[in-house]
C-alpha cells in the first residue's frame, strides 16, 4: 500500500493510495481502517469524514484539543478541519465514509440541516452511540455498501444518496438529543439568519443588511452567530457563496464572467480572488480539475 505524501486528505488522493472498489466516482468512498492509512502528520480534510470505531482505541487532535475514540464511538470531521497526532491501538478497527463536499450538499435538501450538524459536531466531534444506535448505524453502512457496489443499477447514485441522507439525519437527531443548546432565542436567531442567507446570499452579502432584517445590531448578530456556531456571519456567507460557485463551475458550462455577474461580484477578477482565497485555486483551475 502506498502512503500519503501530501498533507491534504481528499477522496482523489485516498483512491490513488488505496485499492477500493466501494465508491461512487470521487464523491463517496466506503472503507475500513485496515485499508485506511492513518497519517502520522497533521492533515487538512478536503472531504467530510464519518467513521465508527468497532474495536480498539484511538486518539487525535483537532486544532489543539485531543479527542479519544473507543468502540461504538462515531467520529464526524467536516471539510476544512485540521487533524493531527493520530494514534491507534494495534487492534483498532472501524468503518469509514469519505464524502465530497458537493455530493453531501446535493443529497441533503436543506443546507441548514448540514450546517447545524457540523456546527454541533465541532463541539462534539466524537459521539458515543447506544447499542441500539450502533446496530442501526451499521445496518445503514451495510445497505449503503451493497447499493454502491451494485454498479449495474441505473439509479445507484440516487439510492446511495438517499440512504446516506437518512443516516445523516439520524445522526443529527442523536447529536441534538445529547447537546445542551445555547439558548432557544439564540438558536432561533441563528436559524433565521441561516434561512435568510440561503435565500439572499447570491445578491446580498452585507452583514449590516442581515442584522437590519433581524432588527438587531451587527455586533449582536456577530455575538449570537459565533456563540451558536463557532463561526462568524461573514464566514457563513463565504461558505454559501463558495459552494454556489463550486456547483456552477462543476455542473454548468456558464462562463466564469457570467457566474460573477449572477452572484453580484463587481468583476470576474473579484470572483476569482475570492474563490482562490477560499479554495486555494482559481475558478478555471477548479473547473478543469473537476472535468
Amino acid at each position: 500500500m502506498k502512503e500519503f505524501t501530501l498533507l491534504p486528505v481528499s477522496i482523489k488522493r485516498f483512491m490513488q493510495c488505496c485499492d477500493t472498489s466501494c465508491h461512487i466516482g470521487e464523491d463517496l468512498v466506503l472503507t475500513d481502517f485496515t485499508e485506511f492509512p492513518l497519517p502520522g502528520e497533521t492533515r487538512k480534510m478536503q472531504c467530510v469524514f464519518v467513521a465508527i470505531c468497532t474495536a480498539g482505541e484511538g486518539r487525535y487532535t483537532m486544532g489543539t484539543v485531543e479527542h479519544k475514540v473507543k468502540p461504538n464511538d462515531v467520529i464526524i470531521v467536516a471539510e476544512g478541519q485540521v487533524l493531527g497526532d493520530i494514534k491507534a491501538s494495534k487492534d483498532f478497527r472501524g468503518k469509514a465514509l469519505l464524502i465530497s463536499h458537493d455530493y453531501l450538499y446535493s443529497i441533503i435538501r436543506e443546507v441548514r440541516d448540514v450546517s447545524n450538524l457540523f456546527v454541533i459536531s465541532r463541539k462534539r466531534p466524537v459521539l458515543s452511540l447506544s447499542p441500539v444506535d450502533v446496530v442501526a448505524f451499521q445496518r445503514y453502512l451495510e445497505i449503503l455498501k451493497a447499493k454502491v457496489e451494485d454498479e449495474g443499477h441505473k439509479f445507484r447514485r440516487q439510492i446511495a444518496g438517499t440512504i446516506l441522507a437518512t443516516m445523516i439525519y439520524d445522526l443529527c437527531n442523536i447529536i441534538y438529543d445529547g447537546q445542551p443548546g445555547p439558548g432557544l432565542k439564540a438558536q432561533e436567531t441563528f436559524e433565521t439568519f441561516i434561512r435568510m442567507v440561503e435565500a439572499n446570499f447570491r445578491h446580498e452579502r452585507r452583514i449590516s443588511w442581515y442584522s437590519a432584517q433581524l432588527g438587531i445590531s451587527p455586533k449582536t448578530l456577530l455575538e449570537v452567530v459565533k456563540r451558536v456556531s463557532s463561526r462568524t456571519p461573514s464566514e457563513w456567507l463565504d461558505i454559501y457563496t463558495t459552494l454556489e460557485i463550486r456547483l456552477l463551475l462543476r455542473h454548468t458550462a456558464k462562463p466564469i464572467g457570467k457566474i460573477a455577474e449572477d452572484l453580484h461580484f463587481s468583476t470576474q477578477s473579484a470572483l476569482g480572488k475570492f474563490f482562490k482565497e477560499q479554495v486555494g485555486m482559481s475558478p478555471k483551475a477548479y473547473r478543469q480539475s473537476e472535468g
